[in-house]
């Protein structure tokens, strides 16, 4: 269900700290991520941003662990990759899962600095845009920004 369908009333946001860095490199898997330095080589221990499919197995590491945490049926749990959303209607509830999820996250070691945590509140911004009582707006200085926004002249500028 998308986020306008819904239009929860309350929302509240989680923000996960460097999520690709927080997910450990089984040992088996630690020579496809070595490369070689200045002569020297190295391999990663956790799973590298560059990695082209990163964000595709942080959020499928993210949502496993959100699939755990039990919420009432009227609460809505929305992700993507590192970032979450939950909504309802209730200012109360929706403040109890977004502590339950934060306890759950943190305890399997993940971090959540709670100046990237927002509401529970009718107005959060979430993925680069106000949501208010389950409508999006788009921020003024997205907008002026894109409106600024130079053509690209050939394909390496697209990229």
């Amino acid at each position: 269900m998308a986020i306008q369908a819904a239009a929860h009333t309350r929302m509240a946001t989680l923000d996960v700290k460097d999520m690709f860095f927080m997910i450990p490199l089984r040992e088996e898997d630690k020579p496809q991520f070595a490369f070689t330095w200045e002569g020297v080589q190295y391999t990663f221990n956790r799973l590298p941003h560059v990695y082209k499919h990163s964000p595709t197995i942080a959020h499928n590491a993210l949502a496993k662990l959100l699939d755990t945490v039990e919420v009432p049926s009227d609460i809505r749990i929305y992700q993507y990759r590192d970032d979450i959303l939950v909504g309802g209607d209730n200012k109360e509830q929706v403040g109890q899962v977004a502590k339950v999820i934060w306890d759950s996250l943190t305890k399997n070691g993940l971090d959540i600095p709670p100046s990237k945590c927002q509401g529970p509140g009718q107005e959060i911004k979430f993925l680069g845009a106000w949501w208010i009582a389950g409508a999006v707006a788009v921020p003024d200085d997205t907008l002026s920004a894109i409106e600024k926004g130079q053509t690209p002249g050939n394909k390496t500028e697209l990229q």
